[in-house]
């Protein structure tokens, strides 16, 4: 919950410094319950909490965004139903432009499981067939489809966010809200009984393990700042963001049901 709350304060900390005025028209309004309640460790109603247009809970935000994308898409039926009116070039486009960037709104803070990667890759698909008007009985294959639109798998485009907004955050003032909390996050070292759940530093470690030959891991806070001297040097940050998407890549073709 940490990393989520302190990549969302990242988002709007540096808003008024760049002079970005407040819209009044569309203010977030926020009920705080006086009455006493009784709170459980276990509780998770901070998931669908919404921040900066985001919900805390990566699968939660993922299911919202998926709602909202699908409404983007109904609403361009006409167009993907257009045939041959449109070139395929055309509406690739307009999807990326009108669909998909709803569906990658704030992309870069969710912390996602292998499954989770999977369903959203499934859902990015079978957009994609519906925009190109491709209904059974033909059929294509995942790697046809993707060479036919130009694209990637959605979670690789996830992957490459993730560490964009990473880097940024490494090269912020060590004062800013951000870093004071992965010192927090690091300094605690209680964990709490069974299976830990899959937050941020756990899915940007699991992206380092698989770097055999850098053996860069983000466990501890003598990790985080060998990786915020690389963040420092924006070529060696890119070539590392490069060879972590190469080799996340690589996996997937080695899997039969990518």
């Amino acid at each position: 919950m940490e990393f989520m709350l302190w990549y969302c304060i990242e988002r709007i900390s540096p808003y008024p410094l760049q002079g970005v005025e407040t819209d009044h028209q569309k203010p977030e309004i926020a009920k705080i319950k006086t009455e006493h309640t009784s709170v459980r460790k276990d509780s998770e109603d901070w998931k669908t909490t919404k921040k900066v247009g985001s919900l805390l809970g990566s699968k939660e935000d993922i299911e919202h965004r998926k709602h909202l994308s699908k409404i983007a898409f109904n609403k361009l039926t006409n167009i993907w139903k257009s045939g041959n009116k449109r070139k395929q070039k055309t509406k690739i486009k307009l999807y990326n432009s009108l669909v998909k960037s709803v569906l990658l709104c704030n992309c870069d803070i969710w912390a996602l499981t292998q499954t989770d990667e999977d369903r959203l890759d499934s859902f990015h698909r079978k957009q994609l067939r519906n925009t190109l008007g491709i209904r059974y009985p033909t059929i294509i294959s995942n790697a046809s489809l993707y060479k036919k639109c130009r694209e990637a798998p959605l979670s690789m485009q996830v992957l490459e966010a993730r560490w964009r907004l990473f880097g940024h955050v490494l090269r912020r003032d060590r004062n800013i809200p951000a870093n004071k909390a992965m010192l927090f996050y690091f300094s605690d070292n209680k964990r709490a009984r069974g299976r830990p759940q899959t937050t941020l530093p756990i899915t940007l470690n699991n992206d380092l393990k698989k770097l055999v030959a850098t053996k860069l891991e983000l466990t501890t806070q003598t990790y985080l700042d060998s990786l915020r001297l690389i963040a420092e040097d924006r070529p060696k940050w890119n070539a590392l963001v490069a060879e972590i998407r190469k080799t996340a890549e690589a996996a997937r073709s080695d899997d039969p049901a990518s």
